[in-house]
């Protein structure tokens, strides 16, 4: 099973493209640096995807999903991590009632930062393909 962590790589402006989409990718590789420096064993496979081209339309992510789709009953869920590196406000989320209840149960660990709120709706050209066909997002 698979949990697969992104953002994408390509800002070509100097100014704010730089903060959003550079920080996603370098949030989702710290996640996953994290993990292992706390010698945490996930029970599932943790799989980074830095993406290109979603300026240009999302052509990165489409090809990934066009590769992958035939196993996707192994996708548990899919991150992006988008909109830069600002202050955190909780987690959009978009899946089953059932898997809702897991997400909400997992932010009460970031009660002590302040970020537990999950919003009802999630998006992000990224993983649109993944959420379309119905692995949470």
């Amino acid at each position: 099973q698979v949990v697969l962590v992104s953002g994408h790589l390509d800002s070509w402006d100097v100014g704010q493209g730089a903060m959003d989409d550079g920080g996603g990718a370098f949030i989702s590789w710290e996640a996953l640096s994290l993990i292992k420096d706390l010698g945490l064993r996930p029970r599932r496979t943790l799989r980074l995807v830095l993406w290109t081209g979603e300026e240009q339309g999302g052509v990165g992510a489409k090809q990934y999903y066009q590769l992958h789709k035939e196993n996707i009953s192994n996708f548990d869920i899919v991150m992006e991590s988008d909109e830069g590196t600002f202050k955190p406000s909780g987690l959009g989320f978009a899946g089953s009632a059932e898997a809702r209840d897991i997400v909400k149960e997992i932010m009460t660990l970031l009660q002590p930062v302040n970020v537990t709120d999950v919003y009802d709706t999630a998006d992000g050209t990224d993983i649109a393909y993944w959420m379309r066909d119905g692995v949470p997002g």
